[in-house]
């Protein structure tokens, strides 16, 4: 369901080819996030840190509508509602890199 209307979030760097604002994409079946040249498609790793403590992602929990918090589940950045158990993978909130 959350892949009918991607959402496009900065990835908080610039690309060094096109010198664009990077998106974060879904870059690899399985949940593995990128941020990318909106021009080339050209990808760049997301640290840990920048998805941790740069990125103001607001989601609410489709159970209690609180907002949701950041962590790494089995290597994937995930969003989490610790009080309803709930989670959801970045990547699956974000266009697929080949849709950017």
């Amino acid at each position: 369901m959350w892949k009918i209307y991607p959402v496009r979030i900065e990835g908080r760097s610039t690309s060094t080819c096109h010198g664009q604002p990077t998106l974060l994409v879904q870059s690899m079946e399985g949940g593995f996030v990128t941020r990318n040249c909106p021009v080339c498609g050209r990808s760049q790793t997301v640290p840990e840190e920048v998805f941790l403590k740069d990125l103001d992602l607001w989601v609410a929990c489709p159970e209690c509508k609180q907002r949701m918090l950041r962590r790494v589940i089995l290597k994937n950045y995930a969003l989490v509602c610790e009080r309803c158990d709930v989670f959801v993978k970045l990547a699956e909130l974000l266009p697929h890199w080949s849709d950017l």
